[in-house]
């Protein structure tokens, strides 16, 4: 017996919600309620905390079992409400394209794998942090002890803190991994490389199917025009998701790029590949450059943000007021980080999405126990599926609902930060690791010899 049904009413849905459901109730509701969507609103921002709290609740099986018994009531005097929280990787899988996408690009993972490496590093870091407040606490209670004065202790303990502050950054610069945070990101990378194998398969399985549909229903007029039309059908349903004509037009011009690739390249004895393969890794080093810059934009922009809030909060103190010209700051500047961060996690579902594909295409088209015919009609056939994805459209009527995200990404996009952290730079460092990586990815991603 449900108690209370009120998270289930904020998202929409029934008490008997499967997780998929809530999912893709919890991504419309976030479009159709968020803040800069409903500005005329004072209540919005309450609103659409209210609704994250309601799908942290019931996305959670523990939680949402308790509030089916307890109620809302119940949680929050358990103090159960208060501690829902969402996923940020999951939040930003849903934005770009959700379950819905899932047979075309798989389940994005790349945000998911940094959070996770971030844990790992911060894990270590939190216990030191731990020994050396102990230390400092020590430190401070025995120079406090030998002082003479309240001043002098003042004093002393505030010079003992700069002193230790500035021993912890230093240490913090030149601190290298542990044994265990090696052995843990070698694990993680391990894990993160069998479920990129996996996805691979399955996705190029899918693939597969659709050619072998297109491929048998191109010997009969009728039969095409059912596989355009279904296809057409479900081309229709993605295009109105968040971000959804940005990955249609992606995945279509993966799919053109490597099915001319292929085409050509039979054709040639091979020697097209060169080109292509040189183009396809332009693309990545574009690719990954775009995640470093917009990353290091919306970190500037935070740290901007961070800044005048600490400036507003000793204003607040001191018993001032905001003024409506200051609130308004607040308002344009958290839409401005949202789209920054918005921008950040596109770059970097770009660099994810045209990864995976690549590979899956390599594998699909480029199969060397194939025949060229083979390959050739296989090629074909993606290339008119990606040349169907690029002709996509929405009405203005469609974009209305589905665009909230997408504009605040292209507002931010265009205004630059105004006080950019010089160290924000590009740095040599991050040059190399990325050099790594693209080479990497593309050791996989470059097509076999065509026999």
């Amino acid at each position: 017996m449900i108690k209370d049904t009120k998270y289930y009413d904020i998202l929409g849905v029934e008490p008997t919600a499967t997780d998929v459901e809530l999912k893709k109730a919890y991504r419309k509701q976030a479009i159709k309620c968020h803040p800069d969507k409903n500005g005329n609103d004072p209540d919005a921002a309450a609103k659409f905390q209210e609704l994250g709290e309601a799908y942290g609740i019931l996305q959670d099986k523990e939680k949402r079992a308790l509030y089916d018994e307890m109620g809302v009531e119940g949680m929050q005097s358990n103090n159960v409400a208060g501690e829902a929280d969402i996923d940020p990787a999951e939040f930003f899988s849903m934005i770009f394209g959700g379950e819905v996408f899932k047979d075309w690009i798989g389940e994005l993972s790349m945000l998911n794998e940094v959070s996770k490496t971030a844990d790992i590093l911060g894990d270590e870091e939190g216990t030191e942090s731990e020994s050396q407040t102990a230390d400092s606490t020590t430190a401070t209670s025995e120079v406090a002890t030998q002082s003479e004065s309240a001043s002098d202790v003042t004093k002393t303990n505030e010079e003992k803190d700069d002193i230790l502050s500035t021993e912890a950054i230093n240490k913090k610069k030149k601190q290298k991994m542990t044994q265990h945070q090696r052995e843990e990101i070698l694990k993680l990378h391990e894990e993160t490389k069998k479920a990129q194998e996996e996805r691979v398969r399955v996705l190029s399985e899918n693939l597969l199917s659709r050619i072998e549909q297109y491929t048998s229903a191109s010997t009969n007029q009728d039969s095409l025009d059912r596989f355009k039309t279904k296809l057409n059908e479900e081309l229709e349903d993605l295009k109105i998701e968040s971000f959804g004509i940005e990955l249609l037009h992606l995945i279509g011009k993966i799919y053109t790029n490597q099915a001319h690739a292929t085409i050509n390249s039979c054709k040639t004895f091979g020697v097209s590949k060169i080109f292509s393969s040189v183009k396809s890794k332009t693309n990545s080093f574009k690719n990954g450059f775009s995640i470093l810059k917009t990353a290091l934009d919306a970190q500037a922009s935070v740290e901007a943000m961070v800044r005048e809030q600490e400036d507003i909060q000793e204003a607040i103190e001191k018993g001032e007021e905001l003024s409506d010209s200051q609130k308004h700051r607040q308002v344009e500047m958290e839409r401005l980080i949202t789209g920054k961060v918005l921008a950040a996690a596109w770059a970097s579902t770009k660099f994810e999405v045209t990864g995976i594909l690549n590979k899956v295409c390599t594998r699909v088209l480029n199969d060397k126990s194939l025949g060229k015919k083979v390959r050739i009609s296989r090629s074909q056939a993606v290339l008119y599926i990606g040349e169907t994805m690029l002709k996509v459209q929405r009405s203005p009527e469609e974009a209305e609902d589905a665009r909230i995200f997408e504009e605040m990404m292209a507002d931010a996009t265009a205004k630059k930060s105004t006080k950019r952290n010089k160290k924000s730079k590009v740095s040599d460092r991050d040059i190399e690791e990325f050099m790594t990586n693209v080479n990497e990815v593309h050791e996989v991603n470059e097509p076999e010899d065509i026999k």
